[in-house]
This record gives C-alpha cells, sequence and structure tokens, in this order.
C-alpha cells in the first residue's frame, strides 16, 4: 500500500519545515530566496543514513533538487536526487506536494529514474489529479531529457536554463541565516 501524498510547508518566517502535514516539525538550518525559487538547508537527526538535506526548489520547472549529508559509514548512492513536485508560495510558506516520482544522479553522473511504483500506486489509489499526473511525467521528461543533452551535467543544464544552484555544504546544527 502507498502513503498519502507527502506534503511539506518550509515557513521562513517560523524558520521551520512541517513535514507530513505538520506531524513532524524541523528547524531550518538556512534558508535563502533565489531568483528561481528557495534554497534551504535543515538537519535531520532521526534518518537512520543521513544527517543533513539541502536542496534548490524550483517551482518552475516542478522540481527540487536535493543534496544529502551522510552519516559516517552510510554512503548515500547519489550525488543529487530530483523530486518531482509541485510547490506553492503564500506570503512566506513555500508549500511542496511530492508527485512520487524521482531521478536520481548516480555518483557516476548517470541518472535514472526512482520509485516509478509508487507512481503507478499512487495513481491506482487516485493521490494525484490529473494535472498532477501530468506535471510529474513532464517533469521528469524534462530533467532525463535536458540532463542528457547536457552529457548528464544537472548544473550545466540548469545553468543553460539560468538556474545556477549554489552549495553550502552545511555541517549538521550549522545557524539559521537569512
Amino acid at each position: 500500500m502507498i502513503h498519502p501524498v507527502r506534503v511539506h510547508t518550509i515557513d521562513l518566517g517560523a524558520q521551520s519545515i512541517l513535514l507530513d502535514g505538520g506531524q513532524v516539525v524541523r528547524a531550518l538550518s538556512r534558508a535563502e530566496v533565489t531568483p528561481y525559487g528557495l534554497h534551504y538547508a535543515n538537519d535531520v537527526p532521526d534518518h537512520p543514513h543521513l544527517t543533513h538535506v539541502e536542496a534548490h526548489l524550483i517551482p518552475a520547472l516542478d522540481l527540487i533538487v536535493s543534496h544529502f549529508t551522510d552519516r559516517p559509514g552510510s554512503p548515500h548512492p547519489s550525488r543529487f536526487y530530483l523530486d518531482m513536485a509541485t510547490v506553492t508560495v503564500e506570503a512566506e510558506a513555500w508549500t511542496i506536494r511530492d508527485l512520487y516520482l524521482d531521478v536520481v544522479v548516480g555518483l557516476d553522473g548517470q541518472p535514472f529514474l526512482h520509485d516509478a511504483d509508487e507512481y503507478a500506486a499512487a495513481i491506482a489509489e487516485g493521490y494525484l489529479t490529473p494535472d498532477e499526473l501530468s506535471r510529474a511525467v513532464l517533469s521528469a521528461q524534462r530533467v532525463v531529457n535536458g540532463l542528457f543533452a547536457h552529457h548528464n551535467d544537472l548544473e550545466a543544464w540548469l545553468a543553460s536554463l539560468d538556474i545556477h544552484l549554489e552549495w553550502w555544504r552545511l555541517s549538521p546544527a550549522a545557524t539559521m541565516q537569512r
């Protein structure tokens, strides 16, 4: 059985992230509004393999680009993790609806589609609207085609769209800055 759509809200005013509709609240380590969206980071103290997540929300592409900091001895098998998601902004709140499909860029730079099984199960359960079904596929297609056209270089593809990612590579428990 598949989980319902994950909804997360990044509240810049409260300097927090509300996960799964507010069931879990985490403090932001740092957040910055960018010309293309939002760049943020937070600690994940309860995760078995990760200590820290740093991500870029890119609403125009229905995309979240994440980089993970691993716990010692628990390497995450990716360079970048790309979630297909809708992002809406109201005042200082950025709300994310995860559309299940992901593209993972491996340590070798090769992309692969991830969680297609979850996407199919979510469709069967009726968790996604027809618009979201389409947006997820179109976003994943745009990502894969963009990577392919730029020799699997994510940052080169995004730069061709005038989106320039910067990475803070913060240590866990970094001080919040806005």
